[in-house]
């Protein structure tokens, strides 16, 4: 287990006494990215009672990010297999049957369901409905756990890029030198598009194995409208550039389809100051980066990411 923590003890102690207490981790690894108040070991083991030798505690003396923390944690695991956990999230009582049904096989990774808490206020249960839909067209309602096929793959990939609905194969995560994109905001996009680009044996589970708990305050880098935003375009060129290297036709229409609603969405949750260096940096990504013939097409949908009309200042400022 990886996990990246920032200022929320409270949150990483839960987290820490769940995984003990569902007996599911061999070794845990935390990294503590610039929190105000270090962490201690010796803590985390005591109000965790966790036995020493199953955790290990690693700390960027400034905050990276939580891309650059799981990197730190991936090059100091020493488990055959992995899961990125985030610490303000929970590992469900599936988790420990999912590992079950994978222990003996030969993978690369595991994609598996999740629950989002946002679906309560509906009285449901489970992934958000896009990503459900994902799973659908890929022909996975059923099966506790299921071979990917590459069309399946090709549809699976457009899912939420999570850290943690994968169970990895470090060796797998290291051969290919897989990781996080380094920025602070969109750094999972890479980990998750290049694991898909690279794997070649990609099981699926619908074990519904770690609660996806949102906070309703809006405090996590999710709700950041700032500059930091346009690092989007730092993981999407360099997947852009790996499916063209590798003719990886089959992922080009999801590739693009996903591009453009995260573009989209980009635009939604950020500064009205900023929509022109928004627009500027989707036409030169297109101009890189878009085949030729698809280029009309994607500048079509994306048309209300490209017009950035100057705005008036009352409307800039707010």
């Amino acid at each position: 287990m990886a996990i990246p923590a920032h200022n929320d003890c409270a949150s990483l102690l839960r987290m820490l006494r769940m995984l003990r207490a569902l007996g599911c981790a061999e070794q845990i690894v935390v990294v503590d990215d610039g929190s105000q108040e270090p962490l201690r070991e010796t803590v985390l083991l005591d109000a965790a009672g966790l036995e020493a030798g199953q955790l290990r505690l690693l700390r960027n003396e400034t905050a990276k990010g939580a891309g650059a923390a799981r990197n730190l944690a991936l090059a100091h695991v020493q488990t055959s297999h992995l899961l990125f956990l985030d610490a303000d999230d929970r590992p469900a009582r599936a988790l420990p049957w999912l590992l079950q049904d994978l222990a003996g096989q030969d993978f690369d990774f595991c994609l598996f369901q999740y629950h989002d808490t946002r679906r309560e206020a509906q009285g449901a249960f489970g992934q958000m409905p896009y990503d459900q839909a994902f799973w659908e067209t890929a022909g996975l309602g059923l099966g506790a756990r299921t071979q990917v096929s590459p069309f399946a793959a090709a549809s699976l990939v457009q899912t939420s890029n999570y850290p943690w609905n994968k169970i990895y194969r470090t060796g797998f995560l290291r051969e290919h030198s897989i990781n996080c994109s380094e920025t602070l905001v969109h750094n999972d996009i890479e980990l998750h598009w290049r694991s898909f680009l690279n794997g070649t044996r990609i099981l699926a589970s619908n074990h519904v194995a770690v609660v996806h708990d949102v906070a309703p305050d809006g405090q996590r880098l999710t709700n950041r409208t700032g500059p930091e935003r346009l690092d989007v375009f730092i993981p999407l060129t360099r997947i852009a550039a790996e499916i063209r290297a590798k003719d990886l036709d089959l992922y080009l229409q999801p590739f693009w389809s996903f591009s453009t609603g995260l573009l989209q969405w980009v635009k939604n949750n950020l500064d009205h100051a900023l929509h022109p260096r928004l627009s500027q940096q989707t036409q030169a990504f297109l101009a890189a980066n878009a085949p030729a013939g698809m280029h009309e097409n994607l500048r079509h949908q994306l048309a209300s990411v490209l017009e950035a009309a100057p705005r008036n200042s009352s409307t800039a400022a707010r």
